[in-house]
């Protein structure tokens, strides 16, 4: 790889980090010795990454239509200038010129060129990877809106895995090079504001091929925790966890994860190593929160299941789903609880925030619920699920699930632990099982649960689980401003939490 195409507004955007953040990304570019192609204006997100370059000697060629002239000011810098007839031409030749492709936030011109890319790779034209620098969840509704229109079969397998977003011009380096992210015994360190860590875990819904494979090749600990809890599970599964989350896309292997007695003992698996990668690199947390079938993971991060006993208690859960009859189907609702009127056949799973919610029952109902919503201009989402928790559903198995845990020896928690269904505090009730029978069948309150530990002093929240789903989800429930909580992923920031004396 020796040419890297970026694309980057003309605009600096409206956070002073932009401009430096570009500015980070040609200096890293020039350093690694990859050549720089981007749009060739001087002003902007396209000035600032350009001169970042070119300040330590780096190669930039600049890619301006003839008809732009007149509007953009060329930077006059460049190592290379390429003059073509037309915007169009500008894009063709910045693709075809380059061996990966990287953008930064940027206007809707970034935003088409990004999706020209996937439809590039969608026709087989190209093969690129495609980065997105993104520390700020810049680009999150973007990918909702890839991934929903991967799930509503639009995209090929693993075409949209070829876009990865990273947290820093060094990532992107790294990735672009084949270099380890980050030197051994020089992990990037998140300076975590004063205050209290929540960890929060995804549920099952936020799976995704090839999940934790990347993190069992870089760390002994996650392989060595992900290991244990996968030779725990496997007796209760047709086929071994771990070739199942660490299948290709497209495969038959990985799509079983789209079927949640797959999918949620996968996320269980990935979430107990993915704590013990976090424990190992000394970050502890002073408050755990499980959202709906997360909470298995926070309740054994916090004490109240054994290993053995939430293995057994995930195990036996996979299994009663198995039983349960088909038609069950989620979604997510751009709406208010006071909003909806939901008969007997469908009802309010989750209370995500303000307008938004999640709806659980019967497959027609549910989806004739989102035809009716998006026909008033609001946004709905199939959720990839094929069965309905938190609804009339999960009735037939929760007394063969309490049975179960009736054998097993919980406790009241050591770690504080929130309750994804009440949104408060849960104290000794967690050594009963009818805790977390009807954990199952109540609504989750996430929003409640954000306020509560907002209210009890949490300044940054971190993500365990495949993605980002939970951290999108605070975007809506937490404040705008200087005092807002930082928000870490361990999908995307493995290697940058660490303990309170590396970072004060």
């Amino acid at each position: 790889m020796t040419t890297v195409t970026v694309f980057c507004g003309a605009s600096p955007g409206s956070r002073p980090d932009h401009v430096r953040i570009a500015a980070e990304l040609g200096r890293a570019l020039a350093e690694a010795g990859l050549r720089l192609v981007y749009g060739g204006a001087r002003i902007g997100l396209m000035g600032a990454v350009a001169d970042g370059a070119l300040a330590v000697g780096g190669s930039v060629t600049g890619v301006v239509p003839s008809r732009m002239v007149p509007y953009e000011i060329t930077h006059t810098g460049l190592t290379g200038l390429e003059v073509v007839a037309d915007i169009h031409q500008r894009k063709a030749r910045m693709a075809e010129s380059g061996d990966a492709f990287v953008a930064l936030p940027g206007g809707l011109g970034t935003a088409e060129e990004l999706l020209e890319v996937l439809s590039w790779a969608q026709l087989r034209i190209h093969d690129k990877p495609c980065l997105l620098l993104d520390p700020f969840g810049f680009y999150r509704p973007l990918l909702s809106f890839l991934e929903h229109a991967r799930d509503e079969g639009f995209l090929h397998p693993g075409d949209l895995e070829r876009i990865v977003v990273c947290g820093s011009a060094e990532e992107v380096v790294a990735r672009l090079t084949d270099r380890a992210p980050v030197a051994p015994g020089r992990a990037a360190v998140v300076r975590a504001p004063a205050g209290r860590t929540a960890f929060l875990f995804s549920a099952a819904g936020s799976q995704q091929p090839g999940m934790g494979r990347e993190l069992y090749g870089s760390s002994a600990v996650f392989a060595d925790a992900l290991d244990e809890v996968c030779a725990r599970l496997d007796p209760y599964l047709a086929l071994p966890l771990r070739d199942m989350m660490f299948a290709p896309a497209g495969t038959p292997e990985a799509t079983l994860l789209d079927r949640t007695v797959f999918g949620y003992p996968a996320i269980f698996a990935l979430q107990v190593a993915q704590y013990r990668l976090l424990e190992g690199q000394g970050l502890e947390p002073d408050v755990l929160f499980g959202y709906s079938a997360g909470h298995m993971a926070a309740a054994h991060a916090a004490g109240v299941f054994s290993l053995a006993d939430a293995c057994h208690a995930v195990g036996t859960l996979s299994c009663l789903m198995s039983t349960l009859p088909e038609g069950g189907r989620m979604a997510a609702v751009e709406a208010s609880p006071e909003e909806l009127r939901l008969g007997p056949t469908a009802v309010i799973a989750a209370v995500n925030g303000p307008r938004s919610v999640v709806v659980s029952g019967d497959h027609d109902a549910v989806t004739e619920i989102c035809g009716e919503w998006a026909a008033r201009g609001r946004r709905t989402h199939l959720l990839r699920a094929d069965v309905a928790p938190h609804s009339p559903h999960f009735e037939p198995l929760l007394a063969d699930y309490g049975r179960v845990l009736d054998t097993l020896d919980l406790r009241a928690p050591r770690v504080p632990l929130v309750s994804d269904t009440t949104g408060e505090p849960v104290g000794a009730e967690a050594a009963r099982p009818h805790h977390w029978v009807r954990a199952l069948r109540d609504p989750v309150r996430f929003a409640d649960a954000v306020t509560r530990m907002r209210r009890d002093g949490v300044t940054a929240f971190v993500e365990l689980g495949p993605g980002e789903v939970l951290s999108g989800m605070l975007d809506a429930c937490l404040p705008h401003g200087d005092d807002r909580p930082i928000v870490l992923s361990v999908a995307r920031n493995w290697h940058a939490p660490h303990s309170r004396a590396d970072v004060a």
